[in-house]
């Protein structure tokens, strides 16, 4: 997982807003064009492949071993 849980939680969260947006767009009076609607769907279908895509195995801020910057700089040096 690229990200925190918390930010996956709050992608789930923006997709449901935007699903909810999606509704009203087409059920309520009055209805918003068919490209509208079309694209309101193609971008909550993007939010769903980017959180399907992140399938890197998520560990803890506690599961990376602590190094001082003088440690980092010695494992990359970004090429200095």
């Amino acid at each position: 997982m690229l990200h925190k849980i918390s930010d996956f939680v709050h992608k789930i969260k923006v997709m449901n807003e935007e699903a909810h947006k999606l509704y009203v767009m087409k059920y309520h009076t009055p209805k918003d064009t068919q490209d509208n609607i079309d694209n309101q769907i193609q971008s909550i279908q993007a939010m769903a492949l980017l959180i399907a895509h992140d399938t890197r195995k998520y560990h803890s801020i506690d599961d990376v071993d602590y190094k001082t910057v003088q440690e980092k700089m010695r494992l990359d040096d970004g090429g200095w």
